[in-house]
C-alpha cells in the first residue's frame, strides 16, 4: 500500500506541474527572421499508395524559403502507380526509386539516404516527412527558425476530416492523440523534457544524426527505444506547435506502445539511465491512465478511512481533488471541444479492455480456440537446395508450406529443422525471411528467389514462387529468351541478391 501511495503521489505532482506550466500562454513569435538560413535536405518517403505525394511535392517546391537553401529527395519504396511527373526531369526533385521484392521500410530507407548524404558539404539538418502529409507555405521557414532552439523536434499534427468518418473507438483514439499533443507534449517541451519521436515527420540536425547513427523505426517499440537513445545523449525531442503538418483523420495511427511493451522497456532500461532526461522519460512510460488513477485513489481512500496509514484520509482526499482540478486545467489548455469529452473519458475504458483482452492467459485461450475452430487447407512441397558459406556447398532441403493461403518455409539440414516464424502472403517473402536468417550465420541459400537475376512473375496469385531468369549466361542467351524458373539451385551463375537497388 505504501508503494502504491508513493507511485500515485509522484504522478499527481508530475501532472500538477504540467498543468501549471500550461497555464502560461505560449509566446507567439511574429517575426521568424534569423541571421542564418540553414541548408536543409527534405526527404519524402512514399510506400504503397502514392497518397498526397504529388500535392506534397508541389507544396515543398513553393515554400517561402530560399530555393538554394534546401533540396528535395523523394524515396519511392514500391509505390503503386506513382505520379508520372515524379519521374520527369526536374532539377528541384531528386527521385530515388527502390526496386526490391518487398518495401524495405522507412527505417532502412532513411538510413540509406542519411549515409548517401553524409558527405554533402554545408548541410545543416534533415527534414523527414511521410508522403501522406500536407504542409503550409512557411513550413521550412518555421523549421529554420526552430533549428536555432532545438536539435531534434517534431511538428504538431492536425487531423483533417470529420469524426463521422470514424468508428467510435477510432474517435476515442484520435481525441486522446489531440489531448496528448496539445497538452502533455507541449507542457513537457516547455519543461525541457523529451517526447516520443514521431517518425512520420521529424527534424534532426546533421551533427546529431552522425553522432547517433542509423535509424531503427520498425515499430512503436523501436521508436520508443530511439527516443530513449536520444535522451541518454541529453537530447530532447521537442514538439513545436508552430510547425504544423496535416493528415486525413482516417490516417490516424496510435503511436503509443502497449502497456506490456512500455513496462518491458522500463524494466530493461531503468538501470541503464545515464542522466535525468533518460530517467524521467523511462519513468513517464509507466504513468497511469485516468481509470487507474481513480481506482488507486479509491483503494487508498478506503484504506486510510478504516485503517491507520502514514498519511490521513483527508490528505489523500485533498491530493485527489487537486489532481482533478489539474485535469480540468489540462482540458481547458488542450482546447478539447465539448463533443470530444465523451471520447476522451472513454479512453481509459479502451485502454483497460485492451489490457484484459491481451492478458497472457486470456490471449492464449482466445488464440487456441480460434486455431482449433479454424479449418486448415495445407499444401506442402519439398525440394532440394544448396546452401553455401562461400567456400563449401551443402545439400539441404526446404519444405514450402501454404496454410490457408499463408506461406512459410521449413529448412531441413540432416536432423535439424527451422521454420520461419512469420506467415506471409507470398511464398517469395517466406523464402526471403529464411534467407535473412541464414545470412545471420554467414550462409547463402542458392535458389533463384535469392539470386539477383531472378524476376518474380506477378500473375495475381499469392504464392508467386515462379519467375524469370534475367542472366545472359556469358553471352550465350538469345535476346528475348526468358527462362521460366521455379526452384533452381544447380546454376553456376548464382549471385546473391542485393538488399536494395537504387536507381
Amino acid at each position: 500500500m505504501t508503494i502504491l501511495y508513493f507511485y500515485i503521489t509522484i504522478f499527481t505532482i508530475y501532472y500538477i506541474i504540467l498543468a501549471l506550466v500550461s497555464l502560461k500562454s505560449e509566446r507567439k513569435i511574429r517575426d521568424k527572421y534569423t541571421s542564418k538560413d540553414s541548408n536543409m535536405c527534405v526527404i519524402v518517403y512514399a510506400s504503397g499508395e502514392s497518397g498526397y505525394l504529388e500535392h506534397l511535392v508541389k507544396q515543398l517546391k513553393s515554400q517561402d524559403y530560399p530555393k538554394e537553401r534546401y533540396s528535395i529527395y523523394v524515396i519511392l519504396d514500391k509505390v503503386e502507380n506513382p505520379p508520372e511527373f515524379i519521374f520527369q526531369t526536374d532539377l528541384e526533385i531528386n527521385v530515388i526509386n527502390i526496386n526490391n521484392i518487398e518495401p524495405i521500410g522507412k527505417s532502412q530507407a532513411y538510413s540509406i539516404m542519411a549515409e548517401k548524404l553524409s558527405e554533402t558539404p554545408n548541410l545543416d539538418a534533415y527534414v523527414f516527412i511521410d508522403a501522406n502529409t500536407c504542409v503550409d507555405k512557411d513550413f521550412i521557414s518555421n523549421i529554420n527558425f526552430y533549428l536555432t532552439k532545438h536539435k531534434v523536434f517534431i511538428p504538431s499534427v492536425s487531423y483533417l476530416g470529420e469524426y463521422s468518418n470514424l468508428k467510435f473507438w477510432d474517435c476515442v483514439k484520435a481525441t486522446y492523440s489531440r489531448y496528448v499533443t496539445r497538452f502533455i507534449y507541449n507542457s513537457r517541451t516547455r519543461l525541457g523534457l523529451t517526447n516520443l519521436i514521431n517518425t512520420d515527420t521529424f527534424v534532426i540536425r546533421r551533427d546529431i544524426l552522425n553522432k547517433i547513427g542509423s535509424f531503427d523505426f520498425r515499430n512503436k517499440t523501436s521508436e520508443t527505444n530511439y527516443t530513449l537513445q536520444l535522451a541518454r545523449e541529453g537530447l530532447q525531442v521537442a514538439q513545436v506547435s508552430d510547425v504544423k503538418v496535416y493528415k486525413d483523420i482516417d490516417k490516424y495511427d496510435n503511436r503509443i506502445p502497449s502497456l506490456s511493451k512500455r513496462i518491458g522497456i522500463f524494466w530493461n532500461n531503468f538501470w541503464k539511465c545515464k542522466n535525468f532526461m533518460s530517467f524521467e522519460y523511462i519513468s513517464s512510460l509507466i504513468v497511469p491512465n485516468w481509470f487507474a488513477c481513480v481506482l488507486i485513489y479509491a483503494i487508498l481512500l478506503s484504506h486510510t478511512y478504516y485503517f491507520p496509514f502514514i498519511v490521513s484520509f483527508s490528505t489523500v482526499l485533498i491530493s485527489f481533488i487537486i489532481l482533478a482540478l489539474a485535469f480540468c486545467i489540462s482540458l481547458f489548455n488542450a482546447n478539447i471541444y465539448a463533443k470530444e469529452y465523451i471520447y476522451l473519458f472513454s479512453y481509459p475504458i479502451l485502454s483497460f479492455s485492451h489490457i484484459i483482452v491481451n492478458f497472457p492467459p486470456i490471449r492464449f485461450v482466445r488464440n487456441f480456440a480460434a486455431e482449433k475452430n479454424r479449418k486448415h487447407t495445407i499444401e506442402k512441397m519439398v525440394t532440394d537446395v544448396i546452401v553455401t558459406d562461400g567456400k563449401n556447398d551443402y545439400s539441404c532441403k526446404i519444405e514450402l508450406i501454404s496454410d490457408d493461403g499463408l506461406s512459410r518455409v521449413k529448412f531441413i539440414n540432416k536432423n535439424k529443422t527451422y521454420t520461419t516464424k512469420n506467415n506471409h502472403l507470398r511464398m517469395v517473402d517466406a523464402l526471403k525471411e529464411l534467407s535473412q536468417k541464414l545470412n545471420d550465420y554467414g550462409l547463402s541459400m542458392k535458389v533463384c528467389q535469392c539470386c539477383k537475376y531472378f524476376q518474380p512473375i506477378v500473375d495475381g496469385s499469392t504464392n508467386m514462387v515462379t519467375g524469370k531468369c534475367n542472366c545472359d549466361f556469358d553471352g550465350k542467351r538469345v535476346e528475348g529468351d526468358m527462362i521460366q524458373t521455379l526452384i533452381w539451385n544447380t546454376c553456376p551463375y548464382f549471385e546473391k541478391q542485393n538488399v536494395v537497388n537504387l536507381f
